[in-house]
Parts: C-alpha cells; structure tokens; sequence
C-alpha cells in the first residue's frame, strides 16, 4: 500500500454528485377504473351507495322450475330485475359461462350497453345442487345516468396499437396484442367508448393492458396484469467452499467429482426467497424484473417452470444453475436499488446458467445484454459459484450503468480491461464479505476447484504500477492485473465499510468515461468521498 494511499489522495474535479444519478423513469401504471361503492344496508346486504341496488347477496333464496341452469338464471334475473338495478328488458346482459362443480353451479354474466361491452363487469348467480339460487354477485355499472352512448369509434384499433406501443417504447418482442371495443368507466371522465388493448412485451416486461378512449386517443387506463409471486429455492450462498470454511478437497467430500453430490455438499445448500417470480399459463416461471433466465446456447439444458413456486434441486440437478443465477441476479439489482441508485438500464437482464456449449468459461455479452456461464463434465458448473454470477453482472453494470459505454468514441487502452476485472472481482468479493468477514478473500474458490491458476486473491498489497504486467497480446495480465485494482477497494471497504465503498464502486461508473486508465480509475474514490459524505 505504500503507493496506493497517495495515489488515493489524488484530486480530480468532481462534477458529478449523487444527484446526477439516472432518474426514475415515469411509472407506466395509469389506474383510472371508477371503484363501485358499496354501503350495508340493514339486512346485512351489501348495496350500491348511489343507486340502492342489490350488490352483494349471501342469503338470497330464488327456486325455479326449471332444471337447466340457463334457465334458472334468466327466470331470477327477469323476477329480481329491479332490485339489482338491471334494465326492464335485460337488453343490457348477457350470460357468458355456465361452470358446474361439486356443489353446484355457476352463471356468469357480462353487461352490455349498444351491443358493447362494459368493461370491468360481472354478475354471478350461483345455484346450489337442489336449484336454488343462493347467493349473487353483482357488478354491473350505473350507466344509465350517462344516457346515450356514441358507438362508432373515432378512433381505429391499429391507431390505438400504435399509440400503446409508443407509450410502453417497446425494444422487446411483442408476444400478443388482442383487442376488444368496450366501454369503460373512469374516475375522471365516467363512461367512454374505448379501444381494450392487451400487450405481452419483454421490454418493458409485462403483460400490459391498455385502454385508450376510442373517441380521442387519449389514454385512459394502462396496468400491468402480469401475476408474479414469490417462491423459493435452494442455492450456495455464495459457494460450498467459503460457507463451510474449508479447502478444496476437504476430507475427500468437497470435490465436484463431476458433478456429482454428496451429504458435504448438501449440507452447505440453503434454502432463500427467490422474489417476483411470473406466473404466467398455470407456471412459475424464473423471470422477474431484474433477471430472465433462459436457455440461449448449447448445451440446452431446459429451464424449470413448476406448478408450484419451489425450485429446490440439489447440484447434481440442471435446474439448480438456473436457481442460483436468478437468486443472485435479483439480489445483485436490488442491492444498487437499496443504495439509491436507478437499475432501469439494468432490467430483464437475461442469464443462460448452461450456455459456451460447456466450455470452462463465463461472459456477459454487451451487444446482446445477457450472462452466460459454461463448465459441465470435469469442471464445475460455474452457475453454482455466486462469485462468478456477481463477477459477470458487475460486467453487466459496466456497460449498462454507465451512459458512455459502447459508444465507439475511443479506442480500448490497454489497461481499461484490467479495471473492468478488478472492479468485477470487487463486486463479487464485497458482497461475499457482507456474509463471511473472516473468509472472503479467494476469489472463485468453487469455481476454479482450488486451482491456484484459476482462482484469484483479493487481499495482496499490490502497487501500481511496480506490479502492473504488460505483454504484447495486452490481454493476458487483465485479471491479474485487475487484482490491483480489488484489493486497494477491498482495504478501503475494511476502513470505510460495505455500503460506503459500494456507493463509490457504483458512483465512480458515472465519471470514468468509456475507457479509464487504472491510475485514473483509482484516484477517482478520494474526491467523490468528500462530495459525497
């Protein structure tokens, strides 16, 4: 450290502050469905609060001649017209779905106004096995007060596509987009003729559903319908190795004897909350907002999708990667989130955990904006080292936190790719320190099987430039030259802790421009510690 602590003191003006951190885009929600209020009246009935009508009936009591369930309803609906607020002629419903179980059945109706219809409307009427309509459900809206509706849009359904698709800034593959001429009620205008719009996107995810007024364009409702859920799973956390605090090998049971699992190794799972997972066609799905696991290059090794929202494996499983990568992606996004910092650029960042056709290595790919992680046969998975998943999101930080990145302005320097691995190996290490403060400081230690040519120290007194390599391929000193770079943060994490350093680590991504030097990378974390604490 002797050269490190005057280099740290170095002054750069600091224009950037916090408050030049990427702001929030704008929510896309816009919820604009007129609520139906409802008072108890003093039967213990639920009723509409403006009109008296009959909302909710869990003592209701109608017994027709009829058997046939169509008929039953039409019967009730023509006898209680009145007390549910439904017009003389019932022109204004229609039965949609008759579902019959065990202990009965089900109509469901729909409200229609001009043979259009109303959105957000349900009328159920439920028939016990003996006939006997015993409880209802009524949703219908007051759209008597509005008089007569236009039904002829002024506006065409492409034209409504196309202003959705503006408003979401699509980059994704639209997966579906179904449309339905309705009416829909608002807060703010009441009833209007609108263009139903649904659109399955995968950026910005979601399954949104858009109502745009068929008369003006205007929109009127726009929500993201998509369920998502949170489950569980079982990971390493971050690895075997580090959780159990021995080496490689350790009384012959910490080995990845080609992928095979043993009591050793399971007894160093645990079990975590994997949050926002999709639900989506009866499935829990690994895709969230900050991770989309997908199977994108060879070996195709399927990516779970369960009835339920428990995705344990054990290692010796395919399915355990995918977990692993999810859990780890997710809690990497959320913690720059936690720090106060916008992740927008960083959303459905997609990760393959089997991908390089099984090759020892792990990339994320700028250009296609996705993680890939090889290994498989002789070597470890490298999806079961959190060390590598971190290392290559921190990559994914690089490129997609800072504005200028992949913009083509400069030529590489040779040293820029050095920082880059130095800073990545400080992302992994620093969150596997927030864990284990006494046994953080191999780098990749699962990963690389013990293999002192493949794992990476994170805590030698390394100067620059006395120990910076070069050679003539430029490349083949960068990760350790990147070691430079790890320890001196890792020492300042030591003075100034986790969530100081970590707050420099992702301010400093502002500032650097496109290629940085190491000595300007490095001098930059003194001055932004002053502007910013």
């Amino acid at each position: 450290m002797k050269k490190i602590l005057p280099l740290l003191l170095f002054v750069l003006p600091i224009i950037l502050t916090i408050a030049q951190k990427v702001e929030e885009l704008p929510m896309l929600k816009k919820l604009n469905l007129k609520p139906i209020e409802t008072i108890i009246d003093e039967q213990g009935r639920k009723i509409d609060k403006e009109t008296g009508a009959l909302r909710i009936n869990r003592n209701e009591y109608f017994k027709s001649e009829a058997e046939d369930a169509n008929e039953i309803a039409w019967s009730f609906l023509q006898t209680k017209q009145e007390v549910y607020g439904l017009s003389h002629n019932l022109n204004d419903i229609k039965i949609k779905r008759i579902v019959e179980s065990p202990a009965g059945k089900y109509v469901y109706c729909r409200q229609y106004v001009n043979d259009i219809p109303v959105s957000a409307t349900n009328f159920i009427i439920y028939i016990n096995k003996k006939n006997i309509v015993t409880y209802t459900l009524n949703e219908f809206r007051n759209v008597a007060k509005y008089g007569d509706m236009e039904s002829n849009p002024s506006i065409t359904e492409n034209t409504a596509l196309t202003i959705a698709n503006e408003y979401l800034s699509i980059n994704g593959a639209i997966i579906d987009n179904p449309t339905e001429l309705v009416y829909f009620e608002s807060m703010d205008k009441g009833l209007e003729l609108a263009w139903k719009i649904n659109i399955a996107s995968m950026d910005p995810m979601g399954d949104w559903q858009f109502f745009i007024s068929a008369e003006d364009g205007n929109i009127i409702h726009v929500e993201d319908i998509n369920i998502s859920a949170n489950g569980s799973g079982k990971i390493f956390n971050p690895n075997p190795l580090v959780s159990a605090n021995v080496p490689y090998g350790y009384n012959n049971c910490y080995l990845h004897n080609n992928g095979a699992t043993n009591s050793c190794l399971d007894g160093q799972l645990v079990q975590v909350t994997l949050q926002d997972l999709t639900y989506e066609n009866g499935l829990y799905k690994l895709k969230g907002p900050y991770c989309v696991v997908q199977d994108m290059e060879p070996p195709n090794v399927p990516i779970p999708e369960l009835s339920t929202p428990n995705f344990h494996y054990n290692r010796d499983q395919g399915e355990f990667g995918a977990v692993m990568c999810y859990y780890h992606i997710d809690l990497a996004a959320r913690r720059i989130l936690e720090l106060g910092y916008n992740v927008d650029s960083l959303k459905y960042l997609r990760v393959d955990p089997h991908g390089r056709e099984g090759q020892y290595n792990a990339f994320y790919i700028p250009s296609k904006n996705y993680i890939t992680l090889g290994g498989g046969g002789k070597y470890v998975y490298l999806a079961e080292d959190a060390d590598i998943i971190w290392h290559e999101y921190a990559h994914a930080i690089w490129y997609r936190f800072n504005p200028t990145q992949g913009t083509g302005s400069m030529p590489i320097r040779t040293e820029t790719p050095s920082v880059k691995e130095g800073l990545a190996d400080y992302w992994a290490t620093s969150y596997k320190r927030s864990l284990y403060p006494n046994n953080w400081a191999t780098y990749g230690l699962w990963g690389g099987m013990g293999d002192s040519t493949l794992i990476r120290q994170i805590d030698l007194d390394l100067v620059y430039p006395d120990n910076y390599q070069v050679d003539g391929v430029m490349r083949m000193y960068e990760h350790s030259n990147g070691q430079i770079l790890s320890a001196a943060l890792m020492k300042i994490w030591g003075d100034l802790g986790r969530e100081i350093t970590d707050k420099l680590f992702l301010e400093a991504h502002l500032i650097w421009g496109e290629h940085p030097d190491m000595r300007p990378a490095m001098c930059f974390y003194k001055p932004v510690k002053n502007d910013y604490f």
